[in-house]
């Protein structure tokens, strides 16, 4: 077994639902060693995924101002280190997150493995949301930022899509990450039974230094970074604790439409810089 980051050995070191999840000897990085592909990745990220459920959404697009704020938010933080230009946001769903940033002054399109999701954006949403993944679209254009809200913990190729976010960028363009941070008190306190240990649609688990290890390995430096504000909707708090803690009837007493505080102490985000 491989790291999918910097190709040393690895060694599982616990599994969840028969699932072995491993740590680079290396690197130190952690993942589910699952042979993903294209096709796997839209099974995965089916329309159940955005309704049903589980580890995913509840119901995905009861969210939307609330994901459309979290836009605004992450172009606001952007705005005292870069101006506004041309944005490719990775894993659009549809669309709300690049709805925000297009608010703020930006422009650009989406891409996302979901084709009902990526339709939705372009009808309802009014975004040019392609269908497909980062790893195999081909684009002919480059971006001043490629955004990655919550996405990098699904990637099947990390270092692949990684090196794609790079040769996509104009010099000194931005990669703008949000994800799980596995070192957090969180992750340590509940061991295998933290929320995010959820393979087959999260694979990959990072530390805010191991993902800046690497990007600093293949041309990218950190310019910011810190702990977001993070709110959920009712229905998708009960739905996430349910997946972990059983169906237990407690659950359903949480209203579906209350939007929840996250304390986020095991998320992080970061901002890093082509170099030139």
């Amino acid at each position: 077994m491989f790291c999918p980051l910097c190709g040393s050995s690895a060694k599982t070191v616990f599994t969840i639902k028969q699932a072995p999840i491993a740590d680079c000897s290396e690197c130190s990085h952690r993942f589910y060693k699952a042979t993903h592909c294209a096709n796997t990745v839209t099974q995965i990220f089916d329309d159940n995924y955005f309704t049903g459920g589980g580890a995913g959404y509840s119901d995905y697009a009861s969210e939307k101002e609330m994901l459309i704020e979290r836009g605004r938010m992450y172009a606001k933080k952007l705005a005292g280190i870069t101006h506004p230009g041309r944005i490719l946001d990775v894993g659009a769903a549809c669309g709300f997150l690049l709805k925000g940033f297009v608010d703020a002054g930006w422009n650009g399109i989406g891409i996302e493995p979901n084709r009902s999701m990526a339709a939705m954006a372009r009808s309802e949403v009014g975004l040019n949301v392609l269908p497909g993944t980062l790893e195999n679209a081909q684009f002919e254009e480059r971006f001043d930022l490629i955004s990655m809200i919550q996405v990098v913990g699904h990637l099947f190729d990390p270092a692949m899509a990684f090196r794609r976010a790079h040769d996509l960028l104009n010099d000194e363009g931005l990669l703008l990450i949000e994800t799980w941070d596995r070192t957090s008190i969180s992750a340590r306190i509940f061991g295998k039974r933290w929320h995010e240990y959820s393979p087959p649609s999260v694979v990959q688990w990072f530390s805010a230094k191991g993902l800046s290890d690497f990007l600093s390995h293949i041309g990218f430096e950190r310019l910011a970074g810190g702990r977001p504000a993070k709110w959920i909707s009712g229905g998708h708090a009960a739905s996430l604790l349910k997946y972990k803690l059983g169906n237990k009837r407690i659950f359903d007493l949480i209203p579906e439409d209350m939007m929840i505080p996250y304390p986020a102490e095991d998320l992080f985000w970061a901002v890093y810089r082509k170099r030139s």
